[in-house]
């Protein structure tokens, strides 16, 4: 998942390309890394943490994704 672009990538469009929900849920493959070669095995349950994660809808269109 990368970063969400300006527009909707489908229709071009800027007006109604909106940002609808946020969570931090899920599991962070990079932040269980990162905690386990800081913290050894202990560090994996910093991956448990969450990611961050945004849905985006066009209101043009109706595409939606998440990033």
């Amino acid at each position: 998942m990368g970063k969400a672009p300006m527009q909707c990538p489908i229709c071009g469009n800027r007006e109604s390309w909106k940002l609808v929900d946020k969570s931090n849920k899920g599991f962070s493959v990079g932040k269980a890394a990162v905690g386990a070669v800081l913290l050894g095995p202990i560090g994996l349950v910093g991956g448990a943490l969450g990611k961050k994660k945004q849905f985006y809808y066009c209101g043009k269109c109706g595409f939606n994704h998440e990033y």
